[in-house]
C-alpha cells in the first residue's frame, strides 16, 4: 500500500505490493521512554483489528492450559499468549540521522527486510506531514575522529541540531575538536530565551540578547558591550589609528586618568569657556602668546623669572617685586630701615592713589633702581628717574632703598 493524496490520507498499492505498506502510529517514541521505535497499526497485518477514535495503545496476556499445547516430557511453546493492537517496528535509519518526533495517527511506510515478515522496518521522513506536526526535531552528524570504528558522539561529531519543540526552540550548528583541529565552535539560535552565541573553547565569544538589549562580545582579556544606548569597553589597552580625521561629537566628554600626555605638531582649542584647576604644573615653552579683551592672573605672589620683560599699554601694580628674592612665594619684610632683604627692592603704591604708570618712565625707572639695588649703591640716575617719575603724577608714593 502506498499514500496517493497525503492531504486526504488515501491510500493505494504499495511501491512493492510484496513487500511495501502503510503503517499507522498508534504508539510514539514517548510512550516508549523515547526510545526510537514506534508502535503501528498495520492493516495489512492486522485484518482482525477494527481502529476507532480514541483507542490507545493496549497489550493483553491469556492464559493457555491446553493438553494439546502441553505433554508430560516438554512444552513446545509458552503457556500464555500476549496479544497487542499494535506491532513495535524500528526505524530503518542512517547512522547520524536521528529519528523525527511522530504523533498518533502519523503514517510512515513499512518494508520488509530482505522480504522477511519477521523484520519489519519503517522509513523515517518517507511520508511529509511536516504541515500537519505541531512541532518537530532533527539531529544530523558526521563523524570528525582520528580513528574509525568509533562510537558517534556530539563531542567528536559535526553536528545540526534542529529543535522546534516547546522546550527547546533552538537551532544548533557544532564543529568538533577531537580530530586536531584548533578549536571547535558552537553557534546557537536560541529563540526560546532570545539568545544568539557564537562560541569556542578559547574563551571567545559573541552575544546577541533580545531580551536584555545587549550584543556582548569578549576575548580572554577584553569585553566590548553594547546595552540599550550604552557601550562599555574593557580591556588593558586601546589602540585608534585614522589615516585623517577622528571625530567625535557630544554634550560632555569625561577623562579619568592618572597620566595624560598628548603630541601633536598644532594643537588648537576653541572654546566659549574654560577652566582648569590644577594643584600645581609646570609648562615649558618656547614662545606663549595671550591675547583678548581682558587677561587676568590672581594669585598671593607672582614671580617672574625672565632676563626681558616688555609691557605696552596701561599697567597697573598694587604691588611689585624686583631683585634676587629668595622665596617669591612671600614678600621680604623691611630690614634696618630698608624695604627688604640685600638685593632685593618693593615698590609699593598709595592704596589711596591710583597705582598706574606708562610703560616708558616705567621702564626706565624700574631698569635703574634695579641696577643701583644690585649694586649696593644709590645712583644719582635713578633717583633722578625716580624723581622725575614721581613728578608727574604716576604715583602719590614710592619707598625704595
Amino acid at each position: 500500500m502506498r499514500i496517493i493524496d497525503p492531504v486526504n490520507n488515501k491510500l493505494g498499492l504499495g511501491n512493492n505490493p510484496s513487500r511495501d505498506t502503510i503503517g499507522i502510529v498508534f504508539k510514539t517514541s514517548e510512550m516508549y521512554n523515547n526510545r526510537p521505535v514506534l508502535g503501528l497499526i498495520i492493516p495489512k497485518f492486522m485484518l482482525g483489528y477494527s481502529y476507532s477514535d480514541g483507542d490507545q495503545p493496549e497489550e493483553k496476556t491469556y492464559k493457555i492450559n491446553n493438553s494439546k499445547c502441553i505433554n508430560d516430557d516438554e512444552q513446545y511453546w509458552d503457556s500464555s499468549v500476549k496479544i497487542k493492537n499494535y506491532i513495535t517496528v524500528h526505524p530503518y535509519l542512517n547512522q547520524n540521522q536521528e529519528m523525527p518526533i511522530y504523533t498518533q495517527g502519523d503514517k510512515v511506510i513499512v518494508t520488509m527486510i530482505d522480504d522477511d515478515i519477521k523484520t519489519l522496518a519503517f522509513l523515517p521522513y518517507s511520508i511529509s506531514r511536516l504541515g500537519q506536526r505541531k512541532t518537530d526535531k532533527l539531529i544530523m552528524l558526521i563523524p570528525g575522529n582520528p580513528k574509525e570504528n568509533t562510537e558517534l558522539t556530539e563531542e567528536n561529531s559535526y553536528m545540526l541540531r534542529l529543535d522546534s519543540t516547546e522546550d527547546v526552540q533552538a537551532i544548533t550548528l557544532q564543529t568538533s575538536a577531537s580530530n586536531g583541529e584548533m578549536c571547535y565552535h558552537t553557534i546557537k539560535l536560541d529563540s526560546k530565551n532570545g539568545l544568539l552565541t557564537i562560541t569556542d573553547n578559547k574563551n571567545l565569544s559573541v552575544e546577541l540578547d533580545t531580551q536584555n538589549d545587549s550584543i556582548t562580545s569578549k576575548t580572554s582579556g577584553s569585553t566590548i558591550e553594547q546595552v540599550g544606548d550604552q557601550v562599555n569597553i574593557t580591556c588593558d589597552t586601546m589602540n585608534i589609528s585614522a589615516d585623517t580625521k577622528i571625530y567625535m561629537k557630544t554634550d560632555k566628554l569625561e577623562i579619568e586618568a592618572e597620566t595624560i600626555e598628548s603630541t601633536s605638531s598644532t594643537m588648537t582649542i576653541d572654546s566659549d569657556k574654560s577652566e582648569m584647576n590644577i594643584t600645581s604644573g609646570q609648562w615649558n615653552v618656547d614662545s606663549e602668546k595671550h591675547e583678548g579683551m581682558s587677561v587676568s592672573f590672581k594669585a598671593n605672589t607672582f614671580h617672574s623669572d625672565s632676563p626681558v620683560n616688555g609691557f605696552n599699554g596701561i599697567c597697573i601694580f598694587p604691588s611689585f617685586q624686583i631683585g634676587n628674592i629668595p622665596n617669591p612665594t612671600v614678600i621680604p619684610p623691611p630690614i634696618n630701615g630698608m624695604s627688604g632683604p640685600k638685593g632685593a627692592m618693593v615698590l609699593s603704591t598709595d592704596p589711596a592713589g591710583q597705582p598706574v604708570a606708562l610703560f616708558p618712565q616705567l621702564a626706565a625707572c624700574l631698569a635703574q633702581i634695579a641696577a643701583s639695588a644690585d649694586a649696593g649703591s644709590k645712583s644719582p640716575t635713578g633717583t633722578n628717574a625716580v624723581v622725575n617719575w614721581v613728578q608727574q603724577g604716576f604715583s602719590k608714593k614710592l619707598l625704595t632703598i
